[in-house]
């Protein structure tokens, strides 16, 4: 498996749990924490591979990044999901709006119809997020390396 895969689904795997804790408690930070991973896995990609080129390692860097967000969001929409399944099952009161009855099902699948799209919008955005800093990171972490002359003709 090549290494910005492997670093990709690693990191990712790490940060989908951590982002169920994160977006249960604080929605919003989820795309931070994927910001946080993106980097992380294109930086790790970047030393294991040792592209020759600032611009394969900012590739592949992207590609670890975004295998890394794309798991991000799944730790996402369950975080928030289960931060709206504790509002309603403990009756808590949230920071903005009603949580419905249970006995109100139209108003029930609303609620949890715009947490689920809520909660992919804020990890599609990490996602984003993590590609771009996994470009980054997998840039920065590589030096050009010298390009190599051909050998001289000993005559």
């Amino acid at each position: 498996m090549q290494p910005r895969i492997r670093m990709g689904l690693t990191i990712g795997a790490i940060g989908l749990v951590l982002n169920v804790c994160v977006a249960g408690f604080v929605g919003f930070c989820g795309p931070v924490l994927s910001m946080i991973a993106g980097g992380v896995a294109g930086y790790l990609t970047a030393q294991q591979e040792k592209p020759l080129t600032k611009g394969d390692a900012a590739r592949a860097g992207a590609v670890s990044g975004a295998i890394a967000g794309a798991l991000i969001i799944i730790g996402q929409i369950i975080g928030g999901i289960g931060a709206l399944v504790i509002f309603q099952t403990s009756g808590m009161s949230t920071p903005f709006g009603q949580v419905p009855n249970a006995g109100d099902p139209s108003m029930t699948a609303f609620y949890y119809g715009t947490g689920f799209v809520t909660a992919f919008c804020f990890g599609l955005v990490g996602a984003l997020l993590a590609a771009g800093t996994g470009a980054g990171a997998g840039y920065l972490g590589t030096s050009e390396q010298p390009a190599s002359m051909p050998p001289a003709n000993m005559e």
